[in-house]
């Protein structure tokens, strides 16, 4: 008998058309099919995430905590300790939401510092021409503020008030998405800029995670205003900014040319948008697209040996569509793959002292000289919520 591993080309076909039938032709067939001997997986034990996802932050803090001012720093020199101003408001989003996930996981270690955190960041607030938004960088300052960082703090945020169910998490989720839809006009038919002070690209960046934030936020208060807006921008996006294969371009300028570089986290994003558009809707036309976008993003990033052809601040949240899709459709598929890709992040990219480079594709002999916030507290979120989804140590 012709043995056929899960990843052959002919088993990823197989998977495509199993996803494609009804439901109850699915079910009926996993009971009465008799599968061949080849096509079972040996069942692997689960990598020991949650012990990766405690030593990445542990790492992180002793590099880039700020004790004075209770936030991380952007970078710190390894060999001296040096640290430099206060994390940038991306890194600030990606280390609460790290500790979030942890959070969720083990309240007694991690609950009362990202409450902290979550608290602490309010330096970063702004109030610039009557909008309040998070800025860049803490204040007070001239205003620098970008629609993207701020959608990923609503995203945070939100998880912060599910964790301590306090109401102001929550009105602080919904007062910054109040800042990130601010970036919204009527050119190019509507869309949202990257950067309020400058006002010449709609990006994918802002938009598709500007769609979930609308999305989780219309799950929390059951506004419908935020379910409406998310169709209105998951329109456009896919409107002006989808290719053929399904991923997704840069950014569209004011004079409709478009940016089509293609970064992994924005078609993640539009994976996840999908999925949380099937669980409020029920419609599965969104699964179905989330299963053909993430494929596409498969094809597109994911190398054999599980290495991410792209910067991890963009492919950790690759893997956490990856993630979202498997809660979903419990395809093995995506718990195999993202499982495969941690376990090469760990073992090949990860230095000796246990610090991660910016690309996750491959990692240059020797200990890492400098770290920054956002590329320690990228890996650390994704172990935690591989630990949280596939099982814990």
């Amino acid at each position: 008998m012709v043995r056929i591993s899960f990843h052959d080309p002919i088993w990823r076909k197989i998977r495509i058309a199993l996803h494609e039938m009804h439901p109850m032709l699915r079910a009926i067939l996993a009971v009465t099919l008799l599968v061949p001997p080849g096509f079972a997986e040996e069942v692997k034990p689960v990598p020991p995430f949650r012990t990766w996802g405690n030593e990445a932050i542990r790492v992180l803090h002793k590099d880039l905590w700020m004790p004075k001012e209770k936030l991380y720093a952007e970078k710190a020199v390894v060999a001296t300790g040096k640290q430099d101003h206060p994390s940038f408001m991306w890194g600030v989003g990606v280390q609460l939401s790290a500790l979030a996930a942890a959070a969720e996981l083990e309240p007694d270690r991690f609950l009362k510092p990202m409450k902290s955190y979550a608290d602490e960041i309010q330096a970063y607030w702004n109030d610039h021409n009557g909008i309040e938004g998070f800025d860049v960088q803490p204040g007070p300052r001239a205003s620098d503020r970008y629609y993207d960082d701020n959608a990923w703090l609503v995203l945070a945020l939100a998880e912060v008030h599910e964790l301590t169910r306090d109401k102001k998490y929550l009105e602080r989720a919904e007062a910054t998405f109040r800042f990130v839809m601010s970036g919204e006009d009527e050119k190019l038919d509507g869309g949202l800029y990257w950067q309020e002070n400058d006002r010449r690209s709609k990006n994918t960046c802002t938009n598709a995670p500007a769609i979930v934030s609308a999305l989780r936020l219309h799950q929390l208060t059951g506004k419908k205003s935020h379910l409406e807006t998310a169709r209105r921008l998951h329109a456009w996006v896919c409107k002006n900014l989808q290719n053929d294969e399904g991923l997704f371009w840069d950014n569209i300028k004011l004079d409709g040319s478009i940016d089509r570089r293609t970064f992994s986290y924005n078609s993640a994003l539009m994976i996840r948008a999908n999925c949380l558009f099937h669980e409020i809707t029920g419609d599965d036309s969104h699964l179905k697209e989330a299963r053909r976008i993430a494929l596409a993003s498969e094809k597109r990033w994911i190398r054999g040996n599980g290495a991410i052809a792209d910067s991890g601040r963009f492919g950790h949240l690759l893997l956490e569509s990856f993630v979202e899709l498997y809660r979903r459709d419990k395809d093995p598929h995506w718990k195999d793959l993202v499982s495969r890709c941690l376990v090469h992040l760990h073992d090949h990219i990860r230095d000796e002292n246990g610090r991660y480079p910016n690309h996750w594709e491959r990692r240059r002999p020797g200990a890492l000289k400098d770290v920054t916030l956002l590329d320690q507290a990228s890996p650390a979120r994704i172990y935690w919520l591989a630990a949280r989804e596939f099982g814990a140590d």
